[in-house]
């Protein structure tokens, strides 16, 4: 618009020009001649006539330059409506995934992916909608397909194949995409993470604890993270070989472990679990003792009374030393009263467990009480009350019928006098 008002301003301009000097100094004359022919006009005709003949040429190689590149227009013009269309089929897909809507979300980001300049961000939000509907198949196929678009991105699309396999709980296909990519990029500190999680969610404790040293030392995890992610991992591998029924290699297992672990409570209470399991009472007691003497774990507590000791008298002894610091401890007095019921301390171990349920209600205390009362003290309406309120407790609770079989069981009972 603005370049045809400058032609008619300027046309405007010469035109007046070409009047004024016309009129001041004549029009004046132009001769053509060609062989025999000669030809007289005005220069104000021959120039008006130039002009035109400029014109008119100069829009005749417009007009041809136009045809010429018509296909090549029409190519482009195709090329970025169908660009365009890729990309409001990537926004559409993109949407229906955010919304949850994974099946449209699937169609729409497919359909266009071949004639979409981001065909490899497509094909992987495809993958992901196609794991929300538990299709894997589907799910590794638009994975393939994007690492054919890209080999460039191929860290970056096994990555996501095995975030997507360890959500799926396809862990070992994880464990083997990220041993693949690691080889790729053995620099990259993520991966080893993931790696550490698939680890640990596939329960192969024997290779997290190979790489823990490597998580340390470069600082992988936060303090925090690492405490726990170690602790798990000895956890597992003691309960690994406790299911093999290999007692040396749990206590070899033992004495490799770091001192700071040792220290914490939560292993400690499986060594000492396994311990008793293994009927390693002995052991088991003064592993306990000892480090109840320094800090309160009511875990350990617990277990304490599990102990068959050839000396039960100087076990309870040992739990009422704890009394006098932990007189509100349910759980103490509840395993109190299991030792004095060890030691045939019938009265004793009422009182106990009497003092633990006035502080905080408990099954295990509840069943305990209850068998005493039926067995010992023929109590038998005060038992069937106290077994009623157990079970109401274990219901509220959600404990199930096997739970309570295996506690009834676990109960040995009790001897007479």
């Amino acid at each position: 618009m603005k370049r045809l008002i400058f032609s008619l301003i300027l046309a405007i301009v010469i035109a007046l020009t070409v009047a004024f000097v016309s009129y001041r100094y004549g029009s004046g004359y132009v001769i053509f001649s060609f062989a025999d022919v000669s030809v007289e006009t005005s220069l104000i005709f021959a120039l008006g006539v130039l002009i035109l003949v400029f014109v008119i040429f100069h829009y005749a190689l417009r007009a041809l330059n136009f045809i010429i590149g018509l296909p090549l227009y029409l190519s482009h013009r195709k090329k970025l409506r169908r660009a365009e269309h890729a990309r409001q089929s990537l926004i559409k897909g993109m949407r229906h995934l955010s919304e949850g809507q994974f099946s449209i979300a699937e169609k729409a980001l497919v359909n266009q992916a071949p004639l979409s300049d981001t065909a490899m961000l497509n094909y992987l939000m495809a993958a992901h909608a196609a794991q929300q509907q538990n299709a894997a198949e589907r799910r590794d196929k638009y994975l393939e397909q994007a690492l054919k678009i890209s080999a460039e991105s191929e860290v970056a699309v096994m990555i996501t194949r095995a975030k997507l396999q360890l959500a799926n709980q396809q862990y070992d296909s994880a464990i083997s995409s990220l041993l693949q990519v690691d080889s790729l990029s053995p620099k990259n500190e993520y991966i080893k993470k993931l790696l550490a999680t698939a680890y640990q969610q596939a329960g192969s404790w024997t290779a997290l604890s190979a790489m823990l040293d490597e998580l340390r030392k470069n600082r992988l995890l936060s303090a925090t993270d690492f405490s726990a992610l170690e602790v798990n991992t000895y956890k597992g591998l003691l309960h690994q070989s406790s299911k093999q029924h290999n007692c040396q290699e749990v206590l070899a297992i033992w004495q490799k472990l770091p001192k700071s672990v040792k220290e914490n409570g939560k292993i400690l209470f499986t060594y000492a679990e396994l311990l008793i399991a293994f009927n390693k009472f002995s052991e088991a007691e003064t592993l306990i003792r000892q480090y109840l003497g320094k800090n309160w774990h009511e875990p350990l507590v617990y277990i304490f009374a599990d102990i068959n000791s050839d000396k039960p008298q100087q076990q309870l002894e040992a739990a009422e030393s704890w009394l006098p610091q932990h007189r509100d401890s349910a759980i103490l007095l509840l395993v109190l009263g299991k030792l004095c019921l060890k030691n045939k301390l019938w009265g004793k171990a009422r009182t106990y467990f009497e003092a633990s349920l006035s502080i905080k209600p408990i099954t295990d205390t509840y069943l305990h009480l209850a068998m005493l009362l039926e067995d010992k003290m023929q109590e038998s309406a005060k038992a069937q009350q106290l077994y009623q309120q157990g079970l109401k407790l274990a219901v509220s609770c959600g404990m199930t019928e096997p739970d309570m079989r295996a506690t009834i069981k676990k109960m040995a009972p009790l001897q007479a006098v």
